[in-house]
């Protein structure tokens, strides 16, 4: 895996806090659902990581998170429910 170089606008923004709207293109992902704290999230991670590896795929690009259930919505963390993509390429 190659490693991932960050867009400058994308830091630009992180240092304004400005916010924006774009529209992306379509893209193929390997993606998991991980139950349970953010704390544990780091197994499901590297478990993702390694199917994509053991699978013929690379990165192409930085993982994305969608909270299906976050903080706000649960009373137990074991509750939350993220959903971790990462934008992928057959080799």
């Amino acid at each position: 895996m190659r490693p991932l170089e960050l867009p400058e606008e994308i830091e630009d923004m992180a240092e304004s806090g400005e916010i924006k709207v774009k529209t992306t293109e379509p893209m193929e992902v390997a993606f998991l659902v991980h139950k349970g704290p953010y704390g544990e999230m780091g197994e499901a991670l590297m478990r993702l990581l390694r199917w994509i590896s053991d699978n013929g795929y690379e990165l192409m690009g930085p993982p994305i998170n969608i909270y299906h259930r976050d903080p706000m919505m649960v009373k137990n963390e074991e509750d939350l429910i993220t959903e971790v993509q990462f934008p992928v390429k057959k080799k």
